[in-house]
C-alpha cells in the first residue's frame, strides 16, 4: 500500500513538472512574437493627428524652454502622462477655458510649419462630430 501511494506521489509530481515545463516551454517560444507585436503600435503614448481632444482630460499646461506643453492623461487613447507640444494659440485657448471652468472638445491636428527636428507641434481644431460625440457621451 505504501508503494502504491509512493509511486502516485513520484508520478503526480512528475505530471506537475512535465506541465510547469511544457508552460515555461511555450511562453518562451511565443515571447518573441509578443515582444514583435508591441512595436507594431508606436503610437502608443503620443499624440496622432486628428486625434479627439477634451480639456477635460488636460492635467497641466506649463511652458518649457519656449514650447508651449499639455500634459495629458485619457485611458481611452491610452495617453497617460503624455506631453503634448501646441503652438501659442492652442495653449492660450486651452487656458482660457480650464481658468474659466468650460470644457473646450475638438481635435488636435499636426502643424507641420511649426514642427522640426523630431518635435511635432499641434493645433486645435474644432470638430462638429467630436464634439457631437462628447455632447451624446455626457448626457
Amino acid at each position: 500500500m505504501k508503494s502504491l501511494l509512493k509511486t502516485l506521489a513520484v508520478g503526480c509530481v512528475a505530471a506537475f513538472l512535465g506541465v510547469g515545463c511544457a508552460v515555461a516551454a511555450s511562453f518562451v517560444k511565443y515571447q518573441d512574437e509578443i515582444t514583435a507585436s508591441l512595436a507594431e503600435y508606436p503610437s502608443e503614448n503620443r499624440p496622432v493627428s486628428g486625434m479627439f481632444f477634451s480639456t477635460e482630460y488636460v492635467v497641466e499646461e506649463y511652458e518649457y524652454d519656449d514650447a508651449y506643453c499639455l500634459l495629458y492623461n485619457d485611458a481611452d487613447a491610452n495617453l497617460f502622462e503624455c506631453e503634448i507640444l501646441v503652438d501659442l494659440e492652442t495653449f492660450q485657448m486651452v487656458h482660457n477655458y480650464i481658468e474659466e471652468g468650460k470644457k473646450l472638445v475638438g481635435a488636435l491636428v499636426l502643424n507641420e510649419d511649426y514642427s522640426f527636428d523630431g518635435l511635432e507641434v499641434y493645433t486645435f481644431m474644432p470638430d462638429p462630430e467630436f464634439e457631437m460625440a462628447d455632447a451624446s457621451a455626457n448626457l
